[in-house]
Formats: C-alpha cells, sequence, structure tokens
C-alpha cells in the first residue's frame, strides 16, 4: 500500500529571504502518525501538514483549528442565528480538514477529484508498484514546460497537448520510497503575491506503522524555482 506525506508551505514578500528560507526548512521534514489515527484501511493513506509563515513565525493548520475550536466554545451560547446549514457545511469542512491533517485512506479518484495532491499523479501498476508522474498544473508561476511522455497515448488526459511537463518521477516498488519537491509564485485577487513550497514524501510499505514515514528515501525529484 502507499502511504504519501505531503508538506505544504506558504509565505509572502517579506519572507522571501535567505533568513526566512532558513526559517522554513526546519519544517520539511517527515513526522509520525498519530496515535490516535487508524492504520488500516483501502486505498492510499494520505497525510497533510500546512503551514503559514507570517513575519517571524510560523504557524500549522493545527495552531489555526484549535484557535477556531477556542473560539467555537466561546461563543457555543449565542441564541440561533438560522444559518444551521451554514455552519454544518463548516463543520463538514472542519471535519474534512482535520482527516487530511492527522490522515486518512483515500481512494484514487477521490485524490483526483479533490485534487489533494497537486501537480502529483498516482498510477498503481501490476506487482503492486505505483508510478508517481509529476506535470504543471498552471498553479502559478513559473509555468514548466518541457516534455509530455502522453503526448500519442489516446485517451490519457494529457493527449496531444505539447509544451507540458508531464513526465514519470519515479517507480515505487514494494518497500521503496521517494519525495517530490517544487514551488509557485501565487498572486491574491488584489495582485499581491505570495509563495507556495510542497514537499511531498511517498512510501510503498508493506504494512502501514507511525513511523512509516521516518526513513531514507530512495528517490529524490524536484521542480524548484529561485523563489527562497
Amino acid at each position: 500500500m502507499l502511504a504519501v506525506l505531503q508538506i505544504c508551505m506558504k509565505w509572502t514578500k517579506e519572507n522571501r529571504t535567505p533568513k526566512g528560507a532558513v526559517q522554513r526548512e526546519q519544517y520539511y521534514k517527515p513526522v509520525q502518525i498519530e496515535e490516535d489515527v487508524p492504520l488500516s484501511g483501502e486505498g492510499i493513506f494520505l497525510k497533510t501538514c500546512n503551514y503559514d509563515q507570517v513575519g517571524s513565525r510560523i504557524r500549522s493548520d493545527q495552531e489555526y483549528a484549535a484557535q477556531s475550536d477556542r473560539a467555537k466554545r466561546k461563543h457555543k451560547n449565542q441564541p440561533f442565528t438560522g444559518l444551521d446549514r451554514y455552519e454544518e457545511q463548516r463543520a463538514f469542512q472542519a471535519n474534512q480538514s482535520r482527516q487530511q491533517r492527522k490522515g486518512a485512506f483515500y481512494d484514487q479518484l477521490a485524490l483526483e477529484k479533490r485534487n489533494l495532491i497537486p501537480c502529483i499523479r498516482i498510477v498503481e501498476e501490476a506487482g503492486g508498484c505505483y508510478r508517481i508522474k509529476w506535470f504543471d498544473q498552471g498553479l502559478g508561476m513559473p509555468r514548466r514546460r518541457g516534455g509530455n511522455e502522453d503526448f500519442m497515448k489516446r485517451g490519457t488526459r494529457l493527449a496531444g497537448q505539447p509544451n507540458v511537463l508531464n513526465e514519470t518521477a519515479f517507480i515505487l516498488k514494494k518497500g521503496a520510497s521517494g519525495r517530490l519537491k517544487y514551488n509557485y509564485r501565487m498572486q491574491y485577487f488584489d495582485g499581491e503575491q505570495y509563495y507556495l513550497c510542497y514537499d511531498v514524501y511517498l512510501v510503498n510499505a508493506d504494512v502501514l506503522t507511525r513511523e512509516v514515514f521516518l526513513r531514507e528515501y530512495d528517490y529524490e525529484y524536484d521542480q524548484m524555482a529561485d523563489l527562497f
């Protein structure tokens, strides 16, 4: 089975410095799966860690979630507002975020439809192997262009599309592992820029353990622009 750890870091122009980069680097490390997360299930196991760098501090989505929970407890005795459907949606979204943060099993279709692992496509092959592919989804800048290995494969998602960087990063046999790292320059609606870096760890393990990501990695693939 395949286990995936996705680490995403977001920062703004004030932290686009060598000092800011050094501060971020310590967060791009594999972590353990928490004790209360079930380790049995079907499909691909995905755990996400999201961070925001604001000024001299880096905050995790877990900290934001805890802050939101405290605010809810503070206002739980307020009178009914008529927004119960909205509140139910927020509760559903919060539960999904919690599952992704702690780790949960997903089928391959759900991963792709919800775009839970941007720019990475996972293809299960014979013999328990996984082909890990990378392609540019046009999320931001720079737009990476290159060879499209599916160009002549009729019926594939990127068939007939030139100048799209779509390639196999590596193939994971049982027991093998790989790491992908890539970044983007993004833009808010008002024109202000921010930056994203994804660091994704993948392990093809026979048995899922809480220490599955704590290991040396066999393969590395990166698409890094000079964004600090």
